[in-house]
């Protein structure tokens, strides 16, 4: 993913000068979020891709609604210290200015303890080989919304995970025969996270008073992490819709389908004429389903990527290798929009809201399209 990143630095060394203090802006739907990172062990699954025989262990972060009159206003790091090290010295090694993801913040709520009323539950899965940090923006303002947005990383999968005592685990470069598993093992993860969510013990240790009601709950994921929120829902029934942001499907769910409601969102380009995995699923996709896609955007464009690059003050200034990762549509408009089709496709599933979104082309958003058949 980071080959843009490398394209980029030879040409804009010393351009700009990252700022100590730079914030994505605050989410704006109606309520603000806490921010709670913390690891969780399966202590009844072995990890299939640690090097000696260990329980699996996730990192996950937990974005919270807070009612803006209960907020107590602070900034959260993007990125744990380490994590933004190793991305920043990716950057720093071919001559961007040193500290971008060390600099840049959340702007989140304190919080001593939270009583959760029956905010619905949304899980993220990222991309492969993608930290769930780059994500944590998105996640935000779904989560403003009125959902629990939990993001994922799956140790061995990501480029690197750090766990709380600073135990660090670097990626694996998977094989294509590896990525069924991989898959398999990223939707028993979401399942593991969904069951430990509905713990009041396990929330009791996170300063929530409750366990969240996870009867009816939502999963979306970015690349490979899309993949894996399809056979999640598979073989989990309280997952009752889901959205796969770009990414070609592995795993049972290609033969055997879902009947409950799926929305697959496109980069440029892409639909189910190439890519086979899609045409499969398609017929066999049985309840509500659309298929959109965006246009100006490129993989990439479905993360925060794209939006920390207007934040910097670099929209505009990439070189066409940029724009083969992220795309040409600017990054705070691709933010917009993806994050608003994700919240309204789950504001229709879990909360039972009608969107004119979903229809057909809108006026308001004209870079996306429809197609499936």
């Amino acid at each position: 993913m980071f080959k843009f990143i490398y394209q980029v630095a030879s040409i804009l060394p010393g351009l700009f000068h990252i700022s100590n203090t730079l914030s994505f802006p605050a989410p704006n739907g109606p309520y603000n979020t806490s921010l709670t990172i913390t690891a969780i062990k399966d202590k009844h699954r072995l990890d299939p891709f640690a090097p000696t025989q260990q329980p699996r262990v996730l990192m996950i972060s937990i974005f919270t609604p807070v009612h803006p009159s209960s907020c107590n206003a602070s900034l959260s790091a993007y990125m744990e210290p380490t994590t933004a090290a190793f991305e920043d010295a990716r950057l720093e090694a071919y001559g961007l200015p040193s500290g971008i993801f060390e600099s840049l913040s959340l702007q989140t709520c304190q919080h001593d303890s939270l009583d959760l009323p029956d905010f619905p539950i949304i899980l993220f899965s990222p991309a492969a080989g993608t930290t769930r940090l780059f994500y944590s923006a998105m996640a935000q303002q779904i989560a403003s919304a009125g959902y629990i947005a939990v993001t994922i990383d799956h140790p061995y999968d990501g480029d690197i995970v750090v766990f709380p005592d600073n135990t660090t685990v670097f990626g694996l470069d998977f094989t294509d025969d590896q990525i069924p598993l991989a898959v398999d093992t990223r939707a028993k993860d979401i399942s593991f996270v969904l069951n430990q969510l509905a713990r009041p013990g396990i929330m009791g240790t996170l300063n929530i008073d409750c366990g969240a009601n996870v009867s009816k709950s939502g999963v979306f994921g970015h690349s490979l992490g899309g993949a894996a929120s399809a056979e999640a829902m598979l073989f989990n029934s309280r997952l009752v819709g889901g959205v796969n942001l770009d990414g070609t499907f592995f795993g049972d769910v290609v033969e055997k389908g879902l009947h409950r409601s799926f929305l697959i969102f496109a980069h440029d380009g892409k639909n189910l004429t190439n890519d086979p995995s899609w045409e499969a699923l398609w017929p066999r996709l049985t309840s509500w389903k659309r298929e959109l896609m965006l246009a100006q955007s490129a993989h990439y464009t479905f993360s925060d990527l794209p939006d920390v690059v207007d934040i910097l003050g670099l929209g505009g200034l990439l070189p066409s290798e940029a724009e083969e990762m992220l795309g040409s549509i600017n990054g705070s408009r691709a933010f917009e929009v993806v994050t608003t089709y994700v919240q309204s496709f789950f504001d229709m599933v879990l909360k039972g809201k009608d969107s004119e979104l979903f229809g057909g082309p809108v006026e308001e958003y004209p870079e996306v399209s429809f197609g499936g058949y």
